[in-house]
Parts: structure tokens; sequence; C-alpha cells
């Protein structure tokens, strides 16, 4: 890159907003799935309510050629997502990505954050490459997640088939504790907890929820896909949650997933529950609420073609195998 286009690695600031709704723009026509990065007004309420914490590259000119984003999903999530990443198709191959990642890193320490998870898309390696080189691990697959629409400007794009998404987690500090699981995935967890040399005490357990469970729905039409949040697993979680699916059921979506609170010792025999109704196992995410482990689960709808997921190393493949196998057993 010429010295004269060296960038400035930056939070974002609100006058840059609409040079990054321009970004967007140029990585991904209209494509991008988060209608967020389009709207001046909401990117701004966002990121002045700390809801995301936006890193950009910007040049002398003001142009923004790179982005990428911690998001925080409500005001009990301890672990945000970082994602959001994209390099303007002009400046690629000159590290950007891996500039206005490690800023985000620093900002995530800055905040005091136990770690933050990212999905990495599997049409290529590269952005897996990127969270590889920080030190993060994966920890689940999302089968499906993005509809083929998706078009990432001068690179490989699928669109026969909806994109996966690879699960990342980078951990800065632990919050030991105490999480269940069924049996047949305790030495699973234990692989994924050991990797990112975390301390979790790993328990099974037959005991049932108590009082109403509690869940709250999200739906995205955009991208035909719902989120399931359960805060408490209670005795009627079967019902509960076969409620919330007749109604989202109808809105003809993708994929649905469900945040199972792991640290709760019914966790281990609502696994169970759920997979009579047709979920399996998606990605763990430490410290997620309230420095607590959730375990999203899955429920897919539409056909998807797991040969194009690419994964960047060994460990990815070992996951996505696992995730994969889940799906096929499950819907057997």
């Amino acid at each position: 890159m010429d010295a004269n286009l060296t960038p400035n690695i930056a939070s974002l600031e609100l006058k840059d907003i609409p040079h990054l709704i321009d970004c967007v723009r140029r990585c991904y026509g209209e494509s991008y799935p988060n209608p967020i990065m389009y709207d001046a007004e909401k990117l701004k309420a966002a990121i002045e309510t700390k809801q995301i914490h936006s890193v950009v590259a910007k040049l002398g000119s003001d142009q923004i050629i790179g982005h990428c984003a911690l998001t925080f999903s409500d005001s009990k999530n301890t672990a945000p997502e970082a994602g959001k990443m994209m390099v303007d198709p002009n400046f690629r191959g000159h590290h950007i990505a891996e500039l206005i990642a490690k800023k985000r890193i620093e900002i995530a320490q800055s905040l005091g954050l136990a770690g933050f998870w990212t999905e990495c898309v599997t049409n290529h390696p590269y952005s897996q490459h990127e969270m590889i080189a920080f030190d993060a691990k994966e920890t689940g697959l999302f089968i499906g997640d993005i509809p083929p629409t998706l078009a990432m400007q001068g690179l490989e794009n699928n669109t026969d088939t909806r994109m996966s998404l690879l699960a990342f987690y980078l951990s800065l500090k632990d919050h030991p504790h105490t999480i269940y699981s069924p049996p047949q995935h305790i030495e699973h967890v234990k692989a994924l907890v050991e990797s990112l040399n975390m301390r979790r005490d790993i328990q099974t357990s037959n005991l049932k929820g108590t009082g109403e469970t509690k869940i709250m729905t999200e739906v995205d039409a955009l991208d035909q896909t719902a989120n399931m949040n359960i805060s408490h697993i209670g005795g009627n979680l079967t019902d509960t949650v076969t409620a919330e699916l007749r109604k989202v059921e109808a809105l003809d979506l993708a994929t649905i997933y469900l945040d199972l609170p792991i640290e709760q010792e019914a966790a281990a025999s609502a696994y169970a529950e759920l997979e009579e109704l047709g979920f399996f196992w998606g990605s763990w995410i430490p410290n997620y609420t309230g420095h607590k482990d959730i375990l999203r689960l899955q429920k897919i709808y539409q056909s998807v073609d797991v040969n194009k997921i690419i994964c960047a190393r060994e460990q990815g493949e070992n996951v996505k195998k696992y995730v994969v196998s889940e799906w096929k057993r499950v819907s057997k």
C-alpha cells in the first residue's frame, strides 16, 4: 500500500457513519444481511448507547476502507459478538482486517470483557485465519445461517446453498463455574474447554426444571432465522418451546436457534427434550450472559450443502464433523 494511503485505525466517529455505509456498499452492494449497516440513524443510536463498538480503517480523505465491531445483544450480554468485519475490495491484501481486529481486542480489554465470540464465513478461510492468528478457538458451527443472496465483492460466493458460519471464541479472562451437559456430549465439551485453557466443572444430571419456562423469541425475517433465548428452564419446557415453534414455523424460516443456559442443572435433561423437538448441537458460547455459558442449539428447515463448508484447519474440520453428525443423527 502507498505510504500516503496508510489508514488510521480508530473507533468510529459519528460523523463517519455515511462513509461507513459507503464502505458496506462497496463490499456487499445491497446484500449485507444486517440492515442496520445501511441505516445512519440506527447506527448512530447503537453506537451512542454502547450496543455497538465499531472500529474503522480510515484514509486521510475520510474514506473508510475497513470495519469491524463488538455488538452486545442486550444489557446482560457479557461476551459480545465480534463481527461486521469487512474490507474494501480495492484494499484487500494489506492486512487491514488484522489491524482493525487487533484494535477491537484492545477495546474489549478496555471494557474488561471475559472474551468475545464470532462467526466466520465458510465460503473462504480468510476470516478464520484472522481469528486463529489471535489464538481464538473453534467452538461450533451454525449450518445454513446466511441466505445465498449475500454477495461478497471479489470473493467466491455460493449462490446455490445457504452459507454456514464457524463459531470461534477468544478468551481474555476466565470466570470458572459449573456447567451441565448430557453424558454423550461431555467429552466434546471437555475438549473445547481445554482448547481455550478454561476451567469448568462439567457435570451431568437428571434433574428436571421447575416452575415456568422463561423464553424470548426474536425473528430475523431477512435472514429467515429466529432465536429463542431461555433464561429459566421450567417443568413445562417442551410445551413452551413447542408453542413458540408453532408461531415461528408459520413464517417459512430456514433456521431456528435456541440458547440453553447450561449453568442450570436442568440443562442436561432439557437437552434431551429439545432433541425430541429437532434441535441439535450448534455451539458452546462461554461467558455469554452474566458470565455464564450457553449452548446454542439449532433446528434446520432447508437443505444445506455441507460440502461447501471450508475450514481453515483440522480443529475446525473436527468441529464441523461433530455438528454435521449431530444434525444427521437428530434428523433421522
